[in-house]
């Protein structure tokens, strides 16, 4: 499992080869930018940084496709969950 940090735009930091950025949220919630050490950050990974945890019938998308768990980030990825949508009959 890669290594996180929460990390502001604003901050001013040498880059480094073995981080990844990523923007992770929950869909209709804030979106921030995490860094992910390691050589092979995933989904997973990126979600443990934000401190998401999935529940039955939500929805990981990456860059707005479906995705799953262990699907490998890069750098400039963005990583959404959506709840469980329910809906009623007319």
């Amino acid at each position: 499992m890669a290594r996180a940090k929460s990390r502001s735009r604003d901050e001013d930091e040498e880059e480094n080869a073995d981080e990844t950025l990523v923007k992770v949220g929950r869909t209709g919630g804030r979106v921030e930018e995490y860094s992910l050490e390691g050589d092979e950050p995933t989904v997973a990974d990126a979600l443990a940084a934000a401190g998401i945890s999935i529940s039955k019938g939500d929805r990981i998308r990456l860059n707005g496709d479906a995705a799953d768990e262990d699907e490998a980030v890069q750098d400039g990825d963005i990583v959404t969950v959506a709840g469980k949508v329910s809906g009623g009959s007319r």
